[in-house]
């Protein structure tokens, strides 16, 4: 084989592969994309102000994009003194009722002494389309506590 067949040759194998290489770059980018999974929402619903020594559930709601009955972690904690959380790990049986794409949660923390915190809820769960995706999502409530009045 001369040189420049040899040339010529290596010159149509080099455009095949850049041709083949250009059509699955083009393939790729006009693939659907898998539909991104919404994190779950969670809701806390805490009263304004709590009185010093006082026990209360205070309500977490988590509300999924569609129905799911996949395990699930709730991990409440406070940071400040004023607030006490009682019971740090919540998990789905743990749940005070679930409605379709809800889940309601009781969290019992206590109130000790005048102040303010911050209650920090985290929710680590799996959604499930074609694949089980974990997903974590968090939220933040800031609670007043009130000296009692003799």
């Amino acid at each position: 084989m001369r040189a420049s067949q040899m040339t010529t040759h290596s010159a149509c194998a080099l455009l095949l592969l850049l041709t083949g290489a250009l059509a699955s770059a083009v393939a790729a980018q006009n693939a659907p994309t898998p539909a991104r999974t919404p994190a779950p929402q969670l809701h806390i619903a805490a009263p304004d102000t709590l009185l010093d020594g006082s026990h209360v559930n205070i309500e977490v709601t988590v509300e999924f994009a569609a129905a799911n009955d996949q395990p699930l972690l709730l991990s409440p904690s406070s940071q400040g003194a004023a607030v006490e959380v009682v019971r740090g790990r919540l998990s789905r049986s743990d749940a005070r009722a679930s409605t379709g794409n809800q889940v309601r949660f009781d969290v019992p923390v206590v109130a000790h002494g005048q102040g303010t915190a911050i209650l920090h809820v985290e929710l680590s769960a799996y959604v499930c389309s074609t694949r089980c995706k974990r997903v974590v999502s968090t939220a933040d409530q800031v609670i007043r506590v009130a000296r009692r009045t003799p």
